[in-house]
């Protein structure tokens, strides 16, 4: 009997696990490494299958298993996903990613929580959304890391978002501390603009609690078979000397009129000796198709499941990749003397904040920390933030640093730690089979309701008229009738799905809306940030450069674009949607029955 419970156990325990085989990676100066001590250099792939219909990333443990499998054939080390949903199981997709050698980068942002350029604001609801990520991801050993935010500033006149964009920067590693989770690196993602530079340094200076631990920048500027000097490679070389952060490009590949195919010939450049004393790699757009010419792989469901056919760029891409493999520096013989850069001054031409503008941050009041040392296995066993002992609201310390040479490594594991991680695998089955349990008495209450409304209980409908369900009746009660989504809230507004936008500024609805106003896109030409016709234009971004002119503005990268289209399509559906259900309920009041 005393044998079955220890296999029940060891099963219950192996069922929490997150991704453990795997070193973890942390941050020595301007430099990535494994906690081997092993220079880690980013070969990366943006990975939203779907993107157009899938906003919640890493869920579908089956099309996961085939895609990373294709990806660690391809030579990829890294993958970014830019939309998630915290609360949902991610076990089977990260383990699947580790077993293949892949970390992954995580954006806390998405379609309906993030700073919105146009009207920034950092309020709870945000700040309480991307803690939820965090938690949601910091107990897998291949989270490389966080982007706290994707291309917010983009111009002049969005600079006014970066002390917010910052302040999400800074909130989010006191969350991270408090709660002694793993020192994940949280950088920020940005559009390669005339105010690039600026933002290169912006979210560099000031101490290490507000500024960013790693920097990226999506630059397609690189265009066919180009080289250092055209593409203003070397420019942007020369930008990251004396850096004293990671820098890579977090989104590159143009594939501007090309008719053979992207030759990536960028590759060489960028992880050979030319780039890689400075930069820290790139990750490709895009590994699915999505119409835009960027797809790596193509599916033929448009759920974007099962085998994907390979594509030309795969093949170009692994071929490139196959020769390309630095090794760098050992942590331990990297003694790094670099400063940080300076906050950028203020002008009334490219960047309008001030120098010592304080940051909007909103603090850890309201979160619980956790009352005694955090494991520091790397078992990946999950463990609760809440369980056990009494709650404190003081900052917790962080745990020591894996890298070698750091004096605060630890160099064993203590029993207590150990026993910890059991506990905590064991409180995590706890909670997923109390959370099944509780799902499953909801289901039961869902279908007595719905028995009832079919069989003309209290919410049930006259003959004739449209009966509703128990949650439309709550609806109705309340004199409100809509989806019940955060992003339909408000009245005659629309928000933002755009995740360099977000929810925080409501907008008139196009059908509300005279025109030019409302949403950007779709103003006249000339009057909005971003012109309809633009969403149909390959994208290329300009190389900029400190000290040299380059275009007035950015446009947006492709995968704002798509999002701008998905947006577009959704509002579609909900008008002709929102014109059928008037219709049934002009009916039901007599407009058009007894």
């Amino acid at each position: 009997m005393l044998a079955r419970s220890s296999q029940f156990v060891a099963c219950a325990l192996l069922a929490v696990r997150t991704a453990f085989a795997i070193p973890t990676i942390e941050i020595k100066g301007s430099k990535f490494f494994t906690s081997d001590g092993d220079q880690f250099y980013i070969k990366g792939v943006a990975y939203q299958p779907g993107m157009l219909t899938n906003l919640n990333g890493l869920t579908n443990g089956d099309q996961c298993k085939i895609d990373a499998k294709l990806i660690g054939e391809l030579g990829a080390n890294v993958v970014r996903v830019y939309s998630v949903d915290p609360t949902l199981n991610h076990d089977a997709c990260m383990n699947a990613f580790a077993e293949n050698g892949i970390y992954v980068i995580v954006d806390m942002s998405t379609p309906t929580y993030s700073i919105n350029r146009v009207n920034p604001k950092w309020t709870l609801d945000l700040r309480n959304a991307f803690a939820q990520v965090i938690d949601g991801f910091q107990g897998y050993d291949n989270v490389l890391g966080f982007f706290a935010g994707n291309e917010i500033i983009n111009d002049q006149s969005t600079t006014s978002a970066a002390p917010f964009a910052k302040a999400v920067v800074a909130d989010m590693k006191a969350y991270r501390d408090l709660m002694q989770y793993r020192k994940i690196p949280i950088g920020y993602s940005s559009a390669d603009a005339t105010v690039r530079l600026q933002v290169q340094d912006y979210f560099d200076c000031g101490n290490e609690s507000i500024a960013v631990d790693f920097f990226g920048f999506n630059n397609y500027a690189w265009c066919g078979d180009s080289s250092m000097d055209e593409s203003g490679y070397t420019t942007l070389y020369d930008d990251a000397d004396g850096y004293d952060i990671p820098i890579f490009l977090s989104e590159t590949g143009c594939s501007l009129n090309l008719t053979g195919g992207r030759p990536f010939t960028d590759q060489v450049a960028m992880l050979g000796r030319e780039m890689n004393d400075r930069y820290s790699g790139n990750i490709i757009y895009e590994w699915s198709e999505e119409g835009n010419g960027y797809g790596l792989v193509s599916y033929t469901a448009s759920a974007a499941t099962g085998t994907p056919s390979i594509m030309g760029d795969y093949k170009r891409l692994q071929s490139q990749w196959a020769t390309l493999s630095p090794t760098g520096i050992k942590a331990s013989a990297y003694d790094p003397t670099l400063t940080r850069r300076d906050c950028p001054a203020s002008t009334s031409s490219s960047w309008i904040v001030r120098k010592d503008a304080s940051l909007p941050t909103l603090g850890t009041s309201g979160f619980t920390a956790p009352t005694g040392p955090r494991s520091t296995t790397s078992g990946g066993v999950l463990t609760g933030s809440l369980a056990g002992g009494d709650a404190v609201q003081t900052t917790g310390s962080q745990s020591g640093s894996a890298i070698p040479g750091n004096s605060n490594a630890s160099s064993k594991t203590p029993v207590g730690a150990i026993a910890g991680g059991v506990l905590g695998g064991l409180v995590g089955l706890a909670l997923i089979l109390g959370a099944i349990l509780y799902f499953l008495r909801r289901k039961r209450e869902q279908r007595a309701a719905y028995a009832g409304v079919e069989q003309g209980g209290p919410n049930g409908a006259p003959p004739g008229k449209l009966a509703m369900n128990p949650d439309e009746e709550k609806d109705r009660q309340n004199g409100y009738y809509g989806p019940r989504y955060h992003e339909m809230s408000g009245n005659g507004t629309t928000q933002e799905l755009d995740p360099a936008r977000g929810h925080v500024a409501a907008m008139p609805a196009p059908e509300m809306a005279s025109r030019g106003e409302g949403r950007p896109e779709l103003a006249e030409e000339g009057q909005g940030h971003y012109p309809a016709a633009s969403l149909q234009s390959d994208f290329h971004a300009v190389g900029t450069s400190r000290g040299a002119g380059s275009a007035p503005g950015a446009e947006p990268s492709p995968y704002v674009q798509a999002q701008r289209r998905t947006e577009l399509d959704w509002l579609e559906s909900e008008e002709a949607r929102l014109r059928q259900r008037r219709e049934v309920l002009m009916r039901q009041d007599g407009g058009g029955g007894s």
